[in-house]
């Protein structure tokens, strides 16, 4: 089997993404990557139908992200020695082509949806485990609706705490009262995110969770409000990320002091 053998080329592609961490921003990823997602994670599927919807969402997004990809491949390179400077040359050529079918292409959009697969269950288990506290109603139930909400908004758009470091660290020198929350809303809350917020909480119906299902998507429907600090969605989903935040904070003073 020869280096250029499509086994060959597809183990190496999936090598470098493996260890560089390539990947295509989830804002980025449609209807097709879903579907294929939805795919990777049924048992038993069609292994030709599962290479037919790789090529189509890879053909959906390479287009665009072709040239970032090039651009960071590069940047890999440069600081690359041994067997990972050999796979990221081999690769290189694929980034620079306009072929959506190349094994890189095909190798990112299998992770881009394998992550999404994995984000999915993750939000899917959190409204699971809020489904008695919701299904009962009154304030612990709406309490508990919110924070699923909030986390699974945090799993679903990729959201990480470094994106907003500034102004979590502000939120939390403020002590974190309702005034430092209205704030870091209206810093935070732009309003593509917050209609990309709403686009994929509307699509969540959880197996076990109806109540929970109905709860985020009711929270999730119309148009989000002018102000960020009184919208029902983006208002769970900065208070969710800036106690991942802090949290990664605490572990992190942790495992320096130890």
């Amino acid at each position: 089997m020869t280096e250029r053998s499509p086994d060959r080329a597809a183990q190496v592609a999936a090598r470098v993404v493996r260890r560089t961490g390539l990947g295509f921003p989830r804002g980025m990823l449609g209807g097709d990557v879903a579907r294929l997602a939805a795919a990777l994670d049924e048992p038993g599927a069609d292994g030709a139908g599962v290479e037919a919807l790789v090529t189509v969402a890879t053909r959906g997004l390479w287009t665009d992200l072709q040239p970032s990809t090039r651009a960071a491949v590069q940047m890999h390179l440069a600081r690359a020695d041994g067997q990972d400077l050999e796979d990221l040359t081999t690769v290189l050529a694929w980034a620079e082509s306009e072929d959506a079918d190349n094994p890189l292409a095909r190798a990112m959009t299998v992770r881009a949806a394998q992550e999404l697969a994995a984000a999915l269950r993750n939000a899917e288990d959190h409204l699971r485990a809020a489904e008695p506290a919701v299904a009962g109603g009154g304030r612990d139930g709406a309490i508990a609706a919110a924070r699923a909400l909030g986390t699974a908004v945090v799993v679903l758009l990729d959201l990480d705490p470094e994106d907003f470091a500034p102004e979590i660290v502000d939120y939390v020198d403020r002590d974190q009262g309702s005034e430092a929350l209205d704030e870091l809303a209206r810093a935070t809350g732009d309003l593509e995110t917050r209609l990309w917020a709403r686009e994929v909480l509307s699509a969540l119906d959880v197996a076990g969770a109806p109540a929970a299902s109905e709860a985020v998507r009711r929270l999730a429907r119309g148009y989000p409000p002018d102000d960020p600090a009184a919208d029902a969605v983006w208002v769970p989903a900065i208070l969710a990320l800036a106690q991942e935040g802090l949290e990664r904070a605490v572990a992190n003073e942790a495992d320096t002091a130890g």
